[in-house]
C-alpha cells in the first residue's frame, strides 16, 4: 500500500471498529472464565459470537499489519531488509487470517 493517506485512514477506521469489538471481547472473556468447557463450546457455536470474534480477529490482524509496516517504513533504512520484513509480516498476517477463517468455519459447521 503506497498511498500513505489511504493507509492512515484505513488504520483509523480499523481502530474505530476495534473499540466496540474489544468491549464485547472483554465482556465475553469475563463470562467465559466462569463457564465450563461445554458452555464455552456452545458459546463459540453461536453464530453471532463466532462472527464477532472472527471479525475482531481479522480487523485486529489487518490493523497490526498496517502498523508494523508503518514502523518498518519509518525506521528501517535498508530497502532490501525492509522488503524482506514486509514480506514476512504480510505472510504471517495473511496466514493467520486464513487459519482463523478455517478454525471458525470448522467450529460453526
Amino acid at each position: 500500500m503506497k498511498n500513505y493517506a489511504l493507509k492512515w485512514i484505513v488504520q483509523r477506521v480499523t481502530a474505530t471498529l476495534l473499540i466496540p469489538l474489544t468491549f464485547w471481547f472483554i465482556y465475553s472473556a469475563i463470562s467465559i472464565s466462569k463457564m465450563s468447557y461445554d458452555e464455552i463450546t456452545l458459546f463459540f457455536e453461536s453464530y453471532i459470537n463466532s462472527f464477532l470474534f472472527y471479525i475482531m480477529m481479522i480487523i485486529m490482524l489487518f490493523h497490526s499489519k498496517l502498523g508494523i509496516q508503518t514502523i518498518i517504513e519509518d525506521y528501517v533504512t535498508s530497502k532490501k531488509i525492509s522488503k524482506a520484513i514486509k514480506g514476512l509480516v504480510n505472510l504471517t498476517a495473511y496466514l493467520l487470517m486464513i487459519l482463523m477463517t478455517m478454525f471458525i468455519f470448522r467450529n460453526i459447521f
